[in-house]
């Protein structure tokens, strides 16, 4: 587990930079979210499983969208965005 997904867990505010939202219209830049425990279905390649991770609701959808989703499966595309944390200081 890296330090970054360490840091992204429930309850974890995470601040969108502009870089990241560039090429993802329905993201705002400086917005912050709040990740809650989301769950999502992930094929194993033998069968399909319920897999619990730190996500947020996407209303549009009418799913979630984890960390993963949003930030890629090494969370390579967290690009210039903040984890906020409790003190209200910035943190990568």
């Amino acid at each position: 587990m890296s330090e970054l997904e360490n840091k992204l867990i429930i309850g974890a505010k995470i601040k969108f930079g502009k870089n990241y939202c560039k090429d993802r219209p329905h993201r705002i830049a400086g917005s912050i979210i709040t990740l809650i425990e989301g769950e999502f279905e992930y094929e194993n390649g033998l069968y399909t499983e319920t897999k619990f991770a730190p996500s947020i609701w996407d209303e549009n959808a009418h799913e979630f969208d984890s960390i993963y989703h949003m930030f890629g499966n090494d969370l390579e595309e967290f690009s210039d965005c903040e984890i906020i944390n409790h003190t209200g200081k910035d943190e990568r």
